[in-house]
C-alpha cells in the first residue's frame, strides 16, 4: 500500500467542506461509499441530527451496506481518541436514531415522502408497494380487459387489422403495453392524447398507378421478349394490378410487405443493355422508384397505425396508474413518479418541498450514474435555496442551497440504460454542480486492485473511452476516461494480466465451436491459477494460495454457460452459478414443468410423453414402444379412458406408474395449490436427489425451491387455478425474459463462481476471468422498442423489423452508438472487479465489420484496446484442462 493516496486532499475536502455542494467523480475501487460515509459521520459531528441526513444508494442491499457502515464509523469515531464529549455523545445519539434514519434506496426514500403526505400526493392513508411476482400478475389481468377494450373498440378496427396484416400479434400489443406500463410519466409526456386514424389505403395507391404507367411506355423500347428486366416490369405490373383489385386493406398491408409475394425491386444488374432501344439505367431507377413507393404508402399507413395504437394506448396506461394511486397499491415505478409530482405539484408543492428542506437538510446520493433520472430531480427540489420558487420545468433551472447536496458516483460505471440510467443526466449534473466547489472533485485512487492490473486498465480503457464517436450523438453519451492511482503492489507470484484465446479462430468459425473453444481454455486457466498456487491478498494478513471461491468467471449473457458448466465439469471442477438467470429455461426447473404441464391436460399427449420421457417419471423410449406398440395401450391418464391407470399394480412398468402419477396429480389439483403440486412432484420422485447426477445438487436444490416459492408467492397474490399459474409461467419464458434468482451465500461450499457482469456490479473477487465477449450482453432481439426522446419530441414506437416509426428509425444509428459506448463500460466494469489476477478471453473469429458501430464485439474491442503491441508482451494461458481429480464426485481440496 502506498502510505498517502495522491488524492487525499479531495478525499479532506469531502470530510471538511461541509457547507459547500460537492459533486464527487469516483473510480472504481476508489472508495466511494467509504467517502460518502465519512461525509455523514462529519455531518453528525458537526451538530446536524441524523434524522435531519438522507443517503440514498442503488440496492437494498448497498442500502444495508451502508446502513451497517454508518453504524460502525459512528462508534469508532465516538470513541476515537481526540473526539470531545460533546462530538461522542452526538454520535451515540445517531446511532439510537440510525434504524429510523433516511438511509437506503431511491424507491424507499421515494416511499418515505409519499407516506409523509399522503394527502398532498392524493394517495390513501394505507399505501402498498407491490412485489416483482404482484405487479406482474396485476398486469396481466389489466393486460386482459385492455386487450378486450381494445378489440372492441370500433374507431381501432381498422388499424389493429392492418397491424395485424403487417404481422403484429397480440404478444406484441402486450410488450408495447408492458413498455407503457414501465415508463407512464414519459408516456404522458411524450404521446399525444388524440392521434387520427389511418388514412384509406385506396386513395395512397394513385401514384403507384402514375409509376407503372411509365414503366409500361418503357417496355415498348425492350426488344427481347425474355429480358430479365422486362419480365420484372411484368411480374409488377401483375402484382400491382392484384393490389388494386383486392379489397381488404389488411391483405394489401400483407402484399406490400417486402418479405412477402411482393416482387423485388432491387434491379442494379437485371437486364441486358443491348436488350433496349432507351437507356436501362433510367428504366432501372423507375424500378427502383416504382419500390420506394409500394414502401412509402406502407410505412405511412403503418405509422399513423402506430401513432393512433399509442394514443389509445396511452389512454389505458395513465388510467390504470390512477386507479393504482386510488386503491394504494403502487409499483416501484410509480413511487418515483407520484415523489416527483408531488413536489412540483403547483398548489401542494410548495408546503411539501418547504416541509422535506426542513425534514432533509443534507442529501447525499451513491451511485449516482446507476439511477433513474427522476432521483436528481427529487434531490434539487429538496434542496432547493427557496422552496416556493423551486417549481422549475427542469430542476437544472432549481438553485440548491450549498452544502446541502453531495453526489457521487463513477459515469465509467454506467451499464444501466435498461433501467432508465442516463449517463447524460449524470455528465448534465456534473456541469451544473462541479463548479461549486470551484471544479467537480475526483477521486482516482484505487484500493482495490494490484499495480499490473490497473496500468493495464489504465491504457487499454484510455484508448477506448477516447475514441471518436462513428455516429454523431445529440447528447453526450461517453465520459473522458480518468486514470487510476493503484495503491496496491503486484501479487508475489503467478500473472497480473493474462489473456486466453489471443490467436483469432479462421473466418466462418461456427459460434458453437468457438464458445466450446472458450470454454476449455477458462476452464485451463481455472486451473492453471489453482495448481500454480497464484497468491491472492488475505487482508492485512499478507498473501495466502487461492481457494476455489476465490475464482470468479464473468460473462455479459448466459448463452455460453452451458458450455463453461460442461468444461468445468469434465475438468472436474466444482462451481455454482450467481447472478440473474433464465430459471425457468433450466433443466431441472423444464422437467418439473413438463409433468406440472402433464398433469394440467390429459388431452395434450405431446405433452404426456415428453413428462414421461423426464428423469422424474424415467421411462425410456423402449418403455414407451412396448406400451404403445406391444400392449395396444393409451397416453390418456383422464377417466373417460378405458385404459387409464387408477394406481399402478407393482411391476406394471414405468409408463403405467407415470400415468398413475399423474392422474392422481390431476386429481389433486382442484385441492392444491400450484406450489403444493410442485413440492410433491419434486420430493416424491426425487428431483433433489437427481440434482446430483448434474455434479452440482446445490444449484439445482436452489432453483427448484426459488421455483416453489415463486409459486406460494403467485398463489397468495392470486389464489388462480394450476392453468393460470402455468400460463404465467408462460410469461416467464417469453424470448428476452430473465427471472432474478436469489443466491444466498454458502460459506462452506467452495468452487469456482459464475455471475453476469451486471450481476457483479460493486463487487470484488481475488482473480476475475473475463469471458464470453463474443456476446453481447442483453443481445436477444426485441421486436418491440419505445423511444422517448430527451428532448421532449413525439415518441417513436417499433413493433417489428419492419414496422417502425419516422422518430424511432431516427434514434436507431443514435441508440446504437450509446449501445457500443456502454458496452465499452460494461467491459470496463468487469476487468476492474479483478483484485489480484485477470484473466481476459479474447475468443473471436476473424471477419470484415459491416461498419456499424454495434457491430464490434466486446474481444474485438479488447484487442483494438489493448494494441498488438501489449497482446504479445502478456502470457495465453489457452490450453487443454488437466482434470484436478480422477473421481469426478471428489471435489479437491483447497492448498
Amino acid at each position: 500500500m502506498s502510505p498517502m493516496p495522491a488524492d487525499q486532499l479531495a478525499r479532506d475536502e469531502i470530510r471538511e467542506r461541509l457547507d459547500t455542494t460537492l459533486f464527487v467523480e469516483a473510480g472504481a475501487g476508489s472508495g466511494k461509499t467509504t467517502a460518502l460515509v465519512g461525509r455523514v459521520v462529519a455531518l453528525v459531528a458537526s451538530g446536524i441530527e441524523l434524522s435531519h441526513i438522507a443517503a440514498i444508494t442503488f440496492t437494498e442491499k448497498a442500502g444495508a451496506e451502508l446502513r451497517d457502515r454508518v453504524r460502525h464509523e459512528l462508534h469508532d469515531h465516538a470513541l476515537a481518541e481526540g473526539t470531545s464529549m460533546e462530538v461522542a455523545v452526538r454520535c451515540q445519539t445517531a446511532i439510537g436514531h440510525l434504524d429510523g434514519a433516511a438511509i437506503g434506496t431511491l424507491h424507499s426514500f421515494a416511499q418515505r415522502i409519499l407516506s409523509e403526505h399522503p394527502v398532498e400526493a392524493r394517495l390513501p392513508p394505507r399505501v402498498e408497494v407491490l412485489d416483482e411476482v404482484s405487479s406482474g400478475i396485476a398486469f396481466d389481468r389489466r393486460w386482459a380487459r385492455v386487450l378486450d377494450d381494445l378489440l372492441a373498440n370500433p374507431a381501432l378496427q381498422r388499424t389493429l387489422l392492418l397491424l395485424d396484416g403487417a404481422g403484429v400479434s397480440p404478444p406484441r400489443l402486450r410488450a408495447l403495453a408492458l413498455a407503457f406500463d414501465g415508463s407512464w410519466d414519459l408516456v404522458e409526456d411524450r404521446v399525444p392524447a388524440d392521434a387520427p386514424p389511418p388514412p384509406a389505403l385506396w386513395s395512397s395507391l394513385g401514384p403507384l398507378e402514375a409509376r407503372m404507367a411509365e414503366l409500361r411506355a418503357c417496355c415498348a423500347d425492350c426488344t427481347v421478349d425474355d429480358d430479365g428486366l422486362l419480365v420484372r416490369i411484368a411480374t409488377l405490373d401483375v402484382y400491382v394490378a392484384r393490389l388494386r383489385a383486392t379489397d381488404d386493406e389488411a391483405d394489401v398491408i400483407e402484399l406490400l410487405s417486402p418479405k412477402g409475394e411482393r416482387p423485388s425491386t432491387r434491379v442494379t444488374r437485371t437486364g441486358a443493355k443491348p436488350n433496349w432501344r432507351c437507356a436501362i439505367d433510367d428504366v432501372r431507377a423507375q424500378v427502383v422508384a416504382l419500390g420506394e413507393v409500394l414502401d412509402d404508402i406502407r410505412r405511412v399507413a403503418l405509422q399513423a397505425c402506430l401513432r393512433h395504437l399509442g394514443s389509445a394506448m396511452r389512454h389505458h396506461t395513465l388510467e390504470a396508474a390512477g386507479q393504482r394511486r386510488a386503491a394504494g397499491q403502487l409499483e416501484f415505478h410509480d413511487l418515483l413518479v407520484m415523489a416527483r409530482q408531488v413536489l412540483r405539484d403547483p398548489v401542494q408543492g410548495p408546503a411539501v418541498r418547504t416541509a422535506l428542506r426542513d425534514r432533509y437538510q443534507r442529501l447525499l446520493l451513491d451511485e449516482f450514474q446507476d439511477t433513474d433520472p427522476i432521483q436528481i430531480e427529487l434531490a434539487v427540489r429538496i434542496a432547493c435555496a427557496d422552496p416556493h420558487t423551486a417549481d422549475a420545468a427542469t430542476w437544472a433551472e432549481v438553485t440548491v442551497d450549498p452544502g446541502r447536496l453531495f453526489v457521487v458516483g463513477d459515469p465509467k460505471q454506467s451499464i444501466y440504460r435498461f433501467r432508465r440510467a442516463d449517463i447524460t443526466t449524470f455528465l448534465e449534473a456534473k456541469a451544473r454542480f462541479g463548479h461549486e466547489a470551484g471544479r467537480s472533485v475526483e477521486l482516482s485512487a484505487n484500493f482495490r486492485t494490484v499495480e499490473p492490473v490497473i496500468d493495464w486498465v489504465n491504457a487499454t480503457f484510455g484508448a477506448l473511452m477516447a475514441e471518436p464517436p462513428e455516429v454523431a450523438v445529440p447528447h453526450p453519451s461517453q465520459p473522458p476516461y480518468v486514470a487510476l492511482d493503484a495503491q496496491r503492489l503486484a501479487p508475489p507470484g503467478g500473472p497480473a494480466v493474462a489473456v486466453v484465446g489471443a490467436v483469432a479462430h479462421p473466418p466462418k468459425t461456427k459460434a458453437d465451436v468457438l464458445r466450446a473453444a472458450e470454454a476449455r481454455d477458462v476452464t485451463n486457466a481455472v486451473v492453471t491459477a489453482f495448481t500454480q498456487q497464484w497468491p491472492v491478498r488475505d487482508g492485512e494478513s499478507g498473501w495466502r494460495p487461492p481457494r476455489l471461491g476465490d475464482i470468479t468467471i464473468l460473462v455479459p449473457a448466459r448463452t455460453s454457460l452451458p458450455f463453461l458448466e460442461e468444461a468445468l465439469g469434465a475438468a472436474c471442477v466444482p462451481f455454482r452459478t450467481e447472478s440473474s438467470s433464465l430459471v425457468y429455461a433450466t433443466r431441472a426447473v423444464r422437467d418439473l414443468m413438463m409433468v406440472l404441464r402433464a398433469a394440467d391436460d390429459p388431452t395434450d399427449h405431446l405433452r404426456i410423453v415428453s413428462a414421461l420421457r423426464t428423469p422424474l417419471l424415467a421411462c425410456g423410449d423402449d418403455d414407451l414402444f412396448r406400451h404403445k406398440v406391444e400392449a395396444h395401450g393409451s397416453w390418456s391418464y383422464s377417466s373417460s379412458s378405458d385404459s387409464s391407470p387408477e394406481r399402478a399394480e407393482p411391476g406394471a412398468g414405468p409408463v403405467a406408474a407415470g400415468l398413475a402419477f399423474l392422474r392422481e396429480l390431476h386429481d389433486a389439483r382442484h385441492w392444491q395449490s400450484p406450489a403444493e403440486l410442485l413440492d410433491r412432484i419434486a420430493r416424491e420422485r426425487r428431483a433433489y436427489e437427481l440434482g446430483f447426477a448434474e455434479g452440482r445438487p446445490r444449484d439445482v436444490w436452489r432453483r427448484l425451491r426459488f421455483v416453489t416459492d415463486q409459486a406460494r408467492a403467485w398463489s397468495e397474490a392470486t389464489g388462480g387455478s394450476l392453468r393460470a399459474y402455468l400460463r404465467w409461467v408462460d410469461q416467464q419464458t417469453v424470448e428476452g425474459a430473465r427471472v432474478t434468482e436469489s443466491v444466498l451465500p454458502e460459506t462452506d461450499d467452495d468452487a469456482v463462481r459464475i455471475m453476469t457482469i451486471h450481476a457483479a456490479k460493486g463487487l470484488e473477487f481475488p482473480i476475475t476471468i473475463v469471458s464470453g465477449l463474443t456476446t453481447a450482453a442483453r443481445s436477444l432481439p426485441n421486436p418491440v422498442e419505445v423511444h422517448f426522446p430527451r428532448d421532449g419530441g413525439a415518441a417513436g414506437y417499433k413493433l417489428g423489423a419492419d414496422v417502425t416509426t419516422e422518430e424511432f428509425d431516427a434514434w436507431m444509428p443514435i441508440d446504437e452508438q450509446m449501445s457500443f459506448h456502454e458496452r465499452i463500460r460494461l467491459l470496463y466494469v468487469a476487468c476492474t472487479r479483478a483484485c489480484d489476477h485477470l484473466v481476459v478471453s479474447l475468443h473471436r473469429a476473424e471477419r470484415v465489420s459491416d461498419g456499424k458501430p454495434n457491430s464490434r464485439k466486446s474481444s474485438e474491442l479488447l484487442v483494438a484496446g489493448m494494441g498488438d503491441d501489449r497482446l504479445g508482451a502478456l502470457p495465453d494461458l489457452s490450453g487443454e484442462a488437466t482434470p484436478l481429480t480422477d473421481d469426478p464426485a471428489a471435489a479437491p481440496s483447497p492448498p
